[in-house]
């Protein structure tokens, strides 16, 4: 799993963005921080071919479609917490947080389809640009397709961060903008700067990636801390496996099922209804232009009619001289 989304117990989605652990045998590779700082900023291709030879290259990337983590999820400042699971496959996800307290959120994304679930706000479709977050998120091959899953990506110049000097990655598609912070040295994820729609409007989020793992040659973030709303929230991860998940984990939930029939319902009605006035508008027209067309009928016979009587009586008045 390389980009893999955590949700919020109340409503954002969280990035959580994937690195890679840095490894002595690559770091000779890469320019040091002196030289980083005054090289010419590298390529967008160049940095992004940084970021997936860091996290354990193409075919590590590519060689797991399936993906599930477990760990855990915190508020520190509010006390609150409780397990957590992350699964993704070949274009499917599935998230699933239990607040001790709160109970259980979920949220997933199947077959074009983005929901939420959990106490606060019951069962929700997600929407536009949340949706497309969601999507993004629920690709497997992350990196590799980053340039097809944004409209634009570049580097847009070099910034400290979390004590580390990064160039930086600007990605956007839309109205969304994400940006990456990758440390140039060993082409780690060390943060990234999100804009967040939410049904509570546009949250910001800074992320902040604190330590990497390695699983079967596949290097990836598994301790985060996300700092949004005045909140700092904390995502460990401690497993992870890529056995097959049988496709029936992603099945939409019945009450997702119904929001779903119940859109496509109003949608079906909306488009009936615009047709509807379509062809009422389209008849009205008809009716003009033939009403039209018989006034002039009618206008040209009077006119006609006129026009042969003037006749006639200039005819009678020549003969009567």
């Amino acid at each position: 799993m390389r980009r893999t989304a955590i949700t919020t117990v109340l409503a954002a989605t969280i990035t959580c963005l994937a690195g890679g652990l840095e490894l002595e045998a690559r770091a000779a590779a890469f320019p040091t921080q002196d030289e980083v700082k005054t090289a010419p900023l590298p390529t967008a291709k160049e940095v992004v071919a940084m970021m997936i030879k860091a996290q354990g290259g193409e075919e590590a990337l590519a060689k797991h479609p399936t993906a599930s983590m477990t760990g855990k999820f915190s508020m520190p400042a509010m006390g609150m917490g409780g397990p957590m699971s992350v699964r993704i496959s070949k274009g499917n996800m599935l998230i699933e947080i239990d607040i001790s307290g709160f109970g259980k959120s979920l949220q997933g994304y199947h077959d074009g389809v983005g929901w939420s679930i959990d106490p606060a706000s019951g069962a929700q479709l997600i929407e536009g640009s949340m949706l497309e977050s969601m999507k993004r998120q629920a690709n497997s091959r992350g990196d590799l397709d980053l340039f097809k899953m944004w409209d634009s990506v570049k580097v847009t110049g070099r910034e400290r961060f979390a004590d580390t000097d990064c160039v930086v990655l600007e990605l956007k598609k839309g109205k969304d903008r994400e940006v990456r912070l990758i440390d140039e040295k060993t082409g780690r994820m060390v943060g990234s700067r999100t804009v967040q729609s939410s049904p509570m409007g546009e949250i910001k989020i800074v992320t902040t990636i604190e330590a990497w793992k390695d699983f079967d040659g596949l290097n990836v973030p598994v301790r985060m801390s996300m700092a949004m709303m005045g909140q700092k929230q904390v995502i460990e991860f401690d497993t992870m496996d890529f056995a097959e998940i049988p496709p029936a984990t992603f099945a939409l939930p019945p009450a997702i099922k119904a929001l779903v029939a119940d859109k496509k319902a109003r949608e079906a009605e909306s488009k009936t209804a615009t047709d509807s006035d379509t062809s009422s508008s389209s008849d009205s027209a008809s009716s003009s232009d033939s009403s039209s067309s018989k006034d002039s009928s009618s206008s040209s016979d009077s006119s006609s009619s006129k026009d042969s009587s003037s006749s006639s009586d200039s005819s009678r008045s020549g003969g009567g001289e």
